[in-house]
């Protein structure tokens, strides 16, 4: 609440990736170790091992992406703003990244607040970071990038930052292999603005 401005956290997808490994590592070896005196041959155990424990991990991220989205829009400060955060994600193939990328999105589509009074929130701010060659027409992740058109026409978010346009954006990427998100600018007309819609 003390915060003043804002900051991002690039490709938050490919952050949280790892952590999202390592957890899904542990509840596998909990259900295996659940089910190691059962009758069920070792095939059977190692699917129902692999749905229970990817499904904890999409119960976890959805769990901290609306932990998120409650946090940052009801903890404001004497001024009476709000922190403005930032997030970018979408270029991450591996199945916890595209994962994280998937639970945002049907996160701020589906909104905060009680059951038929759920309205999307502001912030995080959301970037959706497009690449032609992963989610273009035909491409392998252009369901992700439908996803992501399905969420703005609703909520208004994401944004979206093409990486294989014009511009330093996209040299920098093509160059580097690297991603430089944007922080758009809190100005208080445009957050009072937005809340109107939301």
């Amino acid at each position: 609440s003390c915060q003043y401005g804002g900051f991002s956290i690039s490709e938050v997808d490919k952050l949280l990736s790892p952590y999202a490994e390592k957890s899904y590592n542990k509840y596998y070896k909990e259900c295996m170790d659940l089910l190691f005196e059962t009758t069920m041959d070792e095939k059977d155990k190692k699917e129902k091992a692999e749905k229970w424990a990817t499904e904890q991990i999409k119960r976890e991220m959805e769990q901290g992406f609306q932990g998120w989205e409650y946090k940052f829009n009801t903890v404001g400060s004497s001024r009476g703003d709000y922190p403005f955060i930032a997030i970018s994600f979408g270029i991450g193939t591996n199945k916890w990244e595209l994962m994280a990328s998937e639970v945002a999105l049907e996160t701020r589509k589906n909104g905060q607040g009680k059951k038929g009074f759920k309205k999307p929130v502001l912030f995080p701010k959301l970037t959706f970071l497009y690449d032609e060659n992963l989610h273009g027409e035909g491409k392998p992740y252009e369901w992700l990038f439908d996803k992501a058109i399905d969420c703005s026409s609703k909520t208004m978010y994401p944004d979206y930052l093409s990486l294989t346009g014009e511009g330093y954006i996209p040299s920098m990427y093509k160059k580097y292999g690297k991603v430089v998100s944007l922080m758009g600018k809190c100005k208080s007309a445009h957050v009072k603005h937005l809340q109107t819609i939301a």
